[in-house]
């Protein structure tokens, strides 16, 4: 009796020295998890914010004549990560000319996607012209977009896959992360449900201008715009249409598979678009219109006079109408700047004199 007593309590101190040794490891892992999370970035919060509410704010207060842009896109992400269990990855195609907010809207969503924005380890960019520029080299291609998708997947659940100038990628290269679109629970063990892929194109870009000015001549508001007809109109356009070279998603898997869920039409700006574009990087070197002191004595840096300058240094199209930037806003930061560089060398000049 007192031999199976004594195993009896052999093997209870077995146990319990186990189980001490396993929260030990428990312990020291959390703790080395911690301390490395507080150095370096994680895949947990505070480095996922996915703070959609702030992303809605930024795009109200900072991007202008995209109501389209604006509805589809927050609407998507929170239903995308806000809903339980995506059946698969999200997949948004932004189209429109040079200078409307592409490249700026992607930027305003990896910074609600990820503290750390378009640095994080967790956010990459494909830039065709950059990183895909021989059609003979599709095969490297496939195999570097292949790993760093992933590499990164596996890093995290939580990922922004943005591929820029796609209508200068090689025809049939796109399709190389179709599995990872489609609705798949797993592909080799890694679930990409939730990531988010965003492509960025000129492609359609006269369609969508077109469409435009169509509805600009019926008097019809941008905020009443369909998003329906211009989808159909880019989804078309770009799997039909091929680009010059080879190029661009000229029958793309992706598209017949009907794996993009948004096509997201930039719309082209017209001249009060632009001034609102300047009177915004004006205030980002705090400088503002119009501005008076106490007295109602005019003390601003600027005056109206000074933006329609600079609205007047733009070219707009189409010819007889003139209606719409040809350039969007994207001269619109280096026209402020020069300004700027101009009215401070006066200035030195006047008080020397």
């Amino acid at each position: 009796m007192n031999l199976i007593k004594r195993h009896f309590l052999n093997n209870k101190q077995l146990i319990l020295w186990a189980l001490f040794l396993n929260f030990g490891q428990i312990f020291t892992f959390d703790l080395i998890q911690s301390v490395k999370c507080r150095l370096y970035e994680c895949c947990s919060p505070p480095y996922l914010p996915n703070n959609f509410t702030q992303l809605e704010e930024n795009l109200n207060k900072s991007l202008f004549g995209q109501p389209l842009v604006q509805s589809t896109i927050v609407s998507a992400l929170r239903g995308h990560f806000n809903l339980n269990g995506p059946k698969k990855a999200l997949v948004m195609s932004f189209h429109g000319s040079t200078g409307v907010g592409k490249n700026f809207v992607v930027q305003f969503i990896a910074n609600s996607m990820f503290e750390r924005g378009v640095k994080s380890k967790f956010f990459k960019l494909f830039i065709a012209s950059r990183d895909f520029p021989h059609n003979e080299k599709i095969d490297e291609y496939r195999e570097t977009i292949i790993k760093t998708i992933e590499t990164t997947v596996k890093q995290c659940h939580t990922n922004l896959f943005v591929f820029d100038e796609t209508d200068k990628i090689p025809i049939g290269l796109i399709d190389t992360i179709k599995a990872y679109i489609d609705f798949y629970t797993e592909v080799d063990g890694i679930a990409f449900r939730k990531s988010v892929f965003i492509f960025l194109s000129n492609s359609a870009a006269k369609d969508i201008a077109q469409l435009t000015l169509s509805y600009d001549k019926q008097n019809v508001y941008r905020d009443d715009f369909q998003l329906k007809v211009f989808q159909t109109e880019i989804q078309n356009s770009i799997y039909h249409n091929k680009e010059a070279n080879e190029k661009g998603l000229w029958h793309a898997s992706i598209i017949d598979s009907y794996l993009i869920d948004f096509y997201v039409p930039f719309l082209p700006l017209e001249r009060d678009h632009v001034r609102k574009c300047i009177r915004a990087e004006f205030r980002n070197y705090n400088y503002t219109t119009n501005k008076t002191n106490e007295s109602g004595i005019l003390i601003s840096k600027i005056t109206d006079s000074d933006i329609e300058n600079i609205v007047d240094e733009h070219v707009y199209e189409p010819p007889g109408h003139k209606k719409y930037s040809s350039s969007g806003c994207k001269r619109v930061p280096f026209l402020v700047r020069t300004f700027i560089y101009k009215k401070m060398l006066s200035s030195q000049l006047n008080d020397e004199f």
